[in-house]
């Protein structure tokens, strides 16, 4: 049997692509958290605090001429309600935490919209009443066995008067911060960066160092880098006290690892801010990441 042969080379192979033109979509905005939207105000020790804080540091005075600062005017008094909010959004995103509040809210306000507590609402349910609810429905609202736990725990502080500052506004002012941060950290589910973060903007006390928080550890750690030698955050200081040399001062060595800030060198290298560390902590956040902000509903 012949067969023909075929030059390959003889043939012409066109190969046709067919081009699909892509529509390219506007990309998303990323949608805003409705919480940020709370009126803003300059509060009238901000000019003494920020004159303070460029004496003492100069390096902040090109982060304070970028970012003014405001904080929230609406501070809600409501303490039972600002934490229990606060402990239902730990640890979720923020679209989780507002769905699970509004469930919560509306299993004991009848008739409230997700809108109107978005826009300040401040109805919400007594200790008694939630003490009074069972766990079952608790956990119908969205939340965890834990959690319901805790603000069970929160509303039992507050029914029987262990937490005493809620009612009494002279008490309030008089307790110093470790006498307040003593009767929140007996509650379970409130732990220390939970209370510095009640002090700093619920209470809008003005010398707060959250060292637990990230974001303003990673700010100081950049905001300090030109203090960082050897492992060592800041430099000895030596002074003469009744004839003794003795380590002190605003900085002093600290141990750090892998150009980590510690607990103590936050607290160490933030002395000098006193007595304005909440708002030397707000330029913080800024300093750490433009997108950085107290994300807590509070």
């Amino acid at each position: 049997m012949e067969v023909d042969s075929i030059d390959s080379s003889s043939v012409k192979v066109t190969k046709v692509t067919k081009m699909t033109k892509v529509k390219e979509g506007k990309p998303k905005a990323p949608e805003e958290n409705p919480w940020k939207k709370r009126p803003l105000h300059v509060p009238d020790y901000a000019q003494a605090a920020l004159e303070h804080l460029c004496k003492v540091d100069p390096a902040l005075a090109p982060l304070i001429a970028k970012y003014p600062y405001t904080i929230y005017s609406d501070h809600d008094t409501n303490y039972f309600r600002v934490l229990s909010r606060t402990i239902i959004g730990q640890q979720v995103h923020w679209k989780a935490a507002r769905s699970i509040i509004f469930k919560f809210v509306s299993h004991y306000v009848p008739g409230i919209t997700l809108d109107s507590l978005d826009s300040g609402d401040k109805r919400f349910p007594t200790p008694k009443q939630v003490l009074s609810t069972p766990m079952d429905q608790l956990r119908s609202c969205g939340l965890s066995e834990r959690k319901a736990s805790y603000i069970q725990d929160l509303a039992l502080h507050f029914s029987e008067g262990k937490i005493t500052f809620a009612s009494d506004k002279a008490e309030l002012q008089a307790l110093k911060d470790e006498e307040l941060a003593a009767q929140l950290l007996c509650v379970r589910g409130i732990g220390p960066w939970t209370v510095d973060m009640f002090m700093m903007d619920t209470l809008e006390r003005l010398d707060i160092l959250p060292t637990l928080d990230l974001g303003i550890r990673k700010g100081m750690e950049k905001h300090f880098r030109k203090d960082y030698k050897n492992g060592v955050w800041g430099t000895m200081i030596e002074s003469l006290e009744e004839g003794k040399t003795k380590k002190g001062g605003g900085k002093g060595k600290g141990s750090a690892k892998k150009g980590e800030m510690s607990c103590s060198d936050m607290e160490r290298m933030a002395e000098i801010w006193r007595p304005y560390r909440s708002i030397a902590s707000w330029y913080m956040w800024r300093n750490a990441d433009d997108t950085d902000t107290i994300s807590a509903p509070i």
